[in-house]
């Protein structure tokens, strides 16, 4: 695992130079992603050319998180995981849950840490021992980012060496921005070309030592995808704007007899021929002009809610299914399919872990992030959200049908799941 002390040390383009690194030459590197990102995971699957997965014991259990990995371990010659945030920043103190450290204890896989050494030189090394004192799994390489100098460099190493016995694994001199960002986070990987991706590996084979990294494995047993026949057909929408999903609930969607196919609600492609759709979350906002204009697609999708088949619309999903969005350049009109409107707000209004529950369910664990809002609502909400971290309560979701589209990402192994709750409601 590529893990950090803190958020924006360098953890992701680390992790993505070395997934392109292998990948080049040859190795079938699996990639994976601590928590329950999506950008992160994008920028993953292109550069180790093998879709990422996502390991998060909040929504999972540390058995289904185990099942994800040896999954997503099959057929692969050396598996790489981007921790989350710092190494033990998680949702509580006590065992420090829904951490990096949380997952690397639970699959048992050493760590490297990426330090951002900026403004510091020997309070490194007393970084470092917090770590590994701290830490049941072993903090087994540092990689030294932002370094200054050769001197600043010789300043750490000498600190390190003399107060710790990790060994550093490489130094990276401070760069430039290599990616841009906005905000929900860095660019995805559609937005950044192949170039961006070897400039990372180029770093990491300039100034990683990679042989003694891949000296630091563990054997998994990789389990095969056991999945039924599909005789079911599920229209995922995949393009610029709708590109958030966990690689797993396609999984669960074929253990459920779906084949997936992906289509382009920006090419205005229509959803004729499916069992179920399936429209995640993106930057819908960003392309809300050309979304307007998407009639083929728009009509299509109402259609196919109105006949009382399954739709899943998460966060920018559900976005393209209210009246419309409003940007800095106007109203686009969408969907439709729910009485409201969503406005793109400056600020963040959502983030983080929360737990739905009404009348009918509970304990179904989702993640929110988002900067847009919800106004002139007449629809019912199907949830109350709690978020986990301060208890705070609020509302989410629409359920017309067996369509439901809300602003929370769930994980289709959870339990209960959304799955169930859709397709189990009766039309009307």
């Amino acid at each position: 695992m590529i893990a950090a002390d803190r958020s924006g040390s360098g953890k992701t383009t680390v992790t993505t130079g070395i997934l392109r690194e292998l990948a080049r030459t040859g190795q079938n590197v699996a990639p994976f992603k601590c928590g329950p990102d999506y950008i992160d995971t994008l920028h993953h699957s292109r550069a180790a050319g093998r879709p990422a997965h996502n390991l998060d014991t909040v929504m999972l259990s540390e058995d289904q998180v185990r099942e994800v990995f040896r999954v997503g371990a099959f057929g692969a010659d050396i598996c790489v995981a981007e921790g989350v945030m710092g190494f033990f920043d998680g949702i509580r103190p006590d065992g420090f849950y829904g951490s990096s450290h949380h997952v690397a204890s639970v699959i048992g896989m050493p760590v490297v840490l990426v330090m951002n050494c900026a403004s510091t030189s020997y309070s490194v090394a007393a970084t470092l021992r917090g770590f590994q004192v701290m830490s049941d799994v072993p903090v087994a390489g540092v990689i030294l980012n932002n370094v200054a100098s050769g001197n600043h460099e010789k300043l750490l190493k000498e600190a390190i060496r003399m107060h710790t016995d990790i060994p550093v694994l490489g130094c990276v001199p401070r760069q430039g921005e290599l990616i841009g960002s906005r905000h929900l986070g860095i660019k995805t990987a559609f937005e950044v070309d192949n170039r961006y991706m070897d400039r990372c590996a180029d770093l990491v084979c300039e100034y990683i030592d990679m042989n003694r990294l891949k000296e630091l494995t563990v054997d998994v047993v990789p389990i095969e995808k056991d999945v039924q026949a599909q005789d079911k057909v599920c229209y995922v929408a995949y393009d610029k704007a709708f590109n958030f999903y966990y690689e797993a609930n396609f999984y669960e969607l074929q253990k459920r007899g779906y084949s997936i196919k992906k289509f382009s609600p920006l090419a205005d492609e229509r959803v004729d021929g499916a069992d179920m759709v399936y429209l995640g979350g993106g930057y819908p906002e960003l392309y809300a002009e050309e979304l307007a204009k998407c009639t083929g697609f728009l009509r299509s999708v109402s259609d196919f809610s109105e006949s009382g088949k399954p739709v899943l619309a998460e966060c920018g999903g559900m976005m393209a299914l209210t009246k419309g969005i409003h940007t800095e350049s106007g109203f686009c009109e969408m969907a439709g399919i729910f009485d409201a409107e969503c406005r793109m707000m400056d600020k963040r209004q959502a983030l983080g872990y929360v737990c739905a529950f009404n009348n009918d369910y509970e304990g179904l664990v989702g993640h929110e992030f988002h900067y847009s809002k919800l106004e002139n609502v007449n629809e019912n909400y199907f949830f109350n959200l709690e978020k986990l971290t301060n208890k705070k309560l609020t509302q989410d979701g629409f359920l017309k049908g067996k369509t439901y589209g809300g602003y929370a990402h769930f994980h289709f192994m959870s339990d209960p799941t959304i799955l169930d709750i859709i397709m189990e409601r009766q039309h009307g």
